[in-house]
């Protein structure tokens, strides 16, 4: 329920529904966000610019045909890395056919 105040220069405030704070949520993590990417079809390829770049590791659920691109260049097959295990690096963009989890 709103409350509605006058001040002694005329002002009026009214506390409740236009004084809300936001939640404060804190995370120790060192990562906060996973994006899973999915190419179902060889020659598929997922960028990761945008809103989706700023990438701090991955983790290669299915290997598939894919190849991770990393955000400095330099590739590496999904099937040369050890499935559900994190590697602590970026990703420019993802190619093949696989499903990569990507950290932030």
């Amino acid at each position: 329920m709103s409350t509605i105040t006058s001040g002694n220069k005329g002002r009026t405030d009214i506390a409740g529904a236009s004084n809300r704070t936001v939640a404060t949520i804190k995370d120790d993590a060192r990562f906060s966000k996973i994006q899973t990417v999915t190419i179902a079809a060889a020659g598929g390829v997922k960028h990761l610019t945008g809103s989706l770049a700023g990438t701090s590791g991955f983790i290669v659920k299915t290997a598939g045909t894919g190849v991770i691109t990393a955000t400095d260049g330099g590739d590496i097959s999904t099937s040369d890395v050890t499935a559900k295990e994190l590697y602590e690096i970026g990703v420019q963009k993802i190619s093949g056919s696989c499903t990569v989890h990507v950290v932030y």
